[in-house]
């Protein structure tokens, strides 16, 4: 019992000993992102993109800087629309921090 304990308290202290992680953000590939993305409609309350062969977490800092730009609004994902050709259309609202 004593040996498990020293080991509990070893991976204990060697667990609070290390440094966490850190998370880095890296800058979206706008080039990539331009190649698979297209506006389909836009308002200064929404943004439609159609898009293929990427994530819709790929598209979300595209959408976040145009809500900020019409009005230092946030971006919202309300729909996501699968196409007959397989495309996808993302819908993100734009949203004053108050609205939610």
């Amino acid at each position: 019992m004593k040996k498990f304990i020293g080991v509990f308290l070893l991976l204990l202290i060697s667990a609070c000993a290390t440094e966490p992680e850190k998370v880095i953000w890296e800058q979206p590939d706008y080039n990539y992102i331009a190649e698979h993305t297209g506006v389909v409609e836009k308002t200064s309350n929404f943004v439609v993109y159609e898009y293929k062969d990427i994530r819709v977490d790929e598209i979300a800092p595209i959408a976040a800087l145009y809500c900020q730009d019409h009005g230092g609004k946030q971006a919202v994902l309300y729909d996501i629309t699968l196409r007959p050709d397989n495309a996808r259309r993302a819908t993100f609202m734009c949203k004053q921090m108050t609205d939610f």
